[in-house]
């Protein structure tokens, strides 16, 4: 009978999927900010005359109003505080960025390259992820494989890093059409252990 009043507003009900680790992350930056804003402004003299940032009310989800306030006091601020309130200013990006899938260096891309078949030191007989995403030092984004004797042929691959194949992140499209995707993989496992 319950189910019968019930309506996607009622309690625990929602009318939208909703991804907890976003909406943690969200209270999570907005916590940091408040913290590095207090932490910036026991710092200042108190002759500069800034007004203190009440911290945020319960609901209150938007950090910028703290971080712009923690940027307006380390303009105020020696150099040593800038290199004091850098790392906590990078565990924000950091927090931020690993939520949204916009880590690049060292990401692994989970996919089995199709030339070296995922054969790694750990893993010789094959399967692993062994493609990272790796920022060049030309600052340019590009997938390394990092298989062991991975070696595609010169028409399939970009360019070459450090001695392994690379793929700038112009020649994606190009890369992604290569890729055997794992249900497929799986099948062609199973046809080969059967034959």
């Amino acid at each position: 009978m319950e189910r019968y009043f019930r309506n996607n507003l009622s309690w625990g009900e929602s009318p939208a999927p909703v991804d907890v680790d976003v909406l943690q992350t969200v209270l999570d930056i907005v916590v940091y900010a408040d913290d590095l804003a207090d932490d910036l402004a026991e710092q200042l003299d108190p002759a500069t005359g800034r007004p203190i940032l009440a911290s945020p009310r319960l609901g209150e989800y938007d950090a910028r109003p703290w971080l712009q306030y923690a940027l307006a006091c380390l303009h105020e601020l020696p150099d040593d505080v800038v290199e004091w309130a850098w790392p906590r200013v990078q565990k924000i990006h950091e927090r931020t960025a690993r939520v949204l899938g916009m880590l690049y260096h060292g990401q692994t891309v989970k996919v089995v390259c199709p030339w070296c078949d995922g054969r790694a030191e750990e893993q010789p007989v094959g399967g692993a992820y062994t493609w990272k995403v790796e920022v060049l030092p030309s600052n340019q984004v590009a997938i390394v494989c990092h298989g062991v004797n991975c070696d595609p042929p010169a028409e399939h691959v970009a360019t070459w890093l450090w001695g392994k194949p690379c793929w700038p992140i112009t020649t994606w499209t190009r890369l992604a059409k290569h890729v055997i995707p794992e249900h497929e993989r799986a099948q062609r496992a199973r046809n080969a252990i059967a034959s």
